[in-house]
């Protein structure tokens, strides 16, 4: 065994001891769990982990502990143990046999959370209501089902996680597929993971996944900026034609420059020029610029290029402005089909219609 694994097993020796014994055990009902910002490093290199500081000490799966050391871990259900073996190497936990996904049931009623003391948990997801009754329920798959809609959907109704926020749990390998849907929403606000501050048993449910929404400063600005834009915009008949009417508006502030940058506060200003940016910029601009006058929006991307999936009277239709934009046209101003480019997750397109307007795609 080298000195890495030594000092790792003396370590995994001391706080296993610690807290199965004496006054750590009396105090696990009362302790609380938050993300921890301590930096990790293997052999002089920083490594990431995901740490939870937990009474004043930071705590680790030991399957990432393995992972990074290369040691093997199990866990024997029959006996509730879990054996850790220097003399092989980590391997991951084998999936079950990919089973064809079906529809997922309606989540059972669960107990609301604790509030008092602190907030508190007693099962794996809550919401005050079954949203997901009014989506299509063929939009639910293993990453995207019911639960994670009813948790996103609360938090969308309410405009923020409030005292009592719905939640479910999202596993590691789900992880970033699900912060890519909430950023695929960002517009004049931003949804992201969120975790109770209070939260007083956060150690038994790591997997913990509430929505919050953020709102940056420098937004605000450029929220004034556009007002009068967005005024005129709602004045018109139709969705069309308020679509277009940003549309035409964002072509007028911008110029497409694939190595360009360009962010919400630059776009949203006084500026002499047009601005330069990549299609990314654009797609963001438009989201913020449709959220503003209260049209349904989210971001679509390809391998090498991203556009914006409006709801306008009545229908999803693609928008590309900055193609339109590019080649000085509107070929790409509320089309039911995009052939010139593919969608590299329409699961998630999917599931983000009904997020936004339930029942849109029955």
């Amino acid at each position: 065994m080298n000195r890495t694994r030594e000092m790792i097993f003396m370590g995994i020796g001391i706080l296993t001891g610690f807290t199965l014994c004496g006054p750590a055990a009396q105090a696990a009902t009362i302790l609380t769990a938050s993300p921890s910002s301590q930096t990790f490093y293997l052999n002089g290199q920083q490594i990431a982990l995901t740490a939870f500081e937990i009474g004043g000490n930071n705590y680790v799966k030991l399957r990432d502990i393995g992972q990074a050391v290369d040691f093997a871990v199990d866990y024997d259900g029959n006996t509730n143990s879990v054996y850790i073996n220097s003399g092989l190497p980590y391997q991951k936990e084998v999936a079950p046999s990919a089973q064809p996904v079906q529809p997922t049931p309606a989540p059972s009623v669960t107990p609301a959370p604790s509030t008092a003391g602190g907030y508190t948990i007693s099962t794996d997801h809550w919401s005050r209501e079954d949203f997901s009754q009014q989506a299509n329920p063929s939009v639910f798959t293993a990453t995207y089902d019911r639960a994670l809609y009813n948790t996103i959907r609360q938090t969308l109704v309410d405009g923020g996680p409030g005292s009592t926020p719905a939640y479910t749990m999202v596993s590691k390998a789900d992880y970033s597929a699900v912060k890519k849907l909430l950023g695929r929403m960002d517009s004049t606000r931003w949804l992201e993971h969120y975790v109770p501050k209070d939260f007083t048993n956060y150690w038994q449910y790591l997997d913990y996944f509430a929505v919050g929404v953020k709102t940056p400063e420098q937004y605000q600005a450029a929220l004034s900026y556009i007002q009068p834009v967005v005024t005129q915009a709602s004045q018109l008949g139709s969705d069309h034609a308020k679509v277009e009417s940003l549309h035409d508006y964002l072509c007028s502030l911008m110029a497409y420059d694939l190595n360009a940058v360009a962010d919400i506060a630059q776009i949203f200003s006084s500026h002499g020029n047009e601005l330069k940016g990549a299609c990314g910029d654009y797609t963001r601009a438009f989201n913020y610029l449709c959220a503003a006058a209260n049209i349904p929006s989210f971001t679509v991307r390809s391998t090498d290029h991203s556009w914006n999936m409006v709801y306008a009277d009545g229908r999803w239709l693609h928008v590309d402005v900055s193609a339109d934009d590019l080649h000085q046209s509107k070929n790409a101003l509320l089309v039911e089909t995009y052939s010139r480019h593919t969608d590299i997750s329409p699961d998630a397109t999917a599931f983000l219609k009904e997020l936004l307007v339930p029942g849109s795609t029955r």
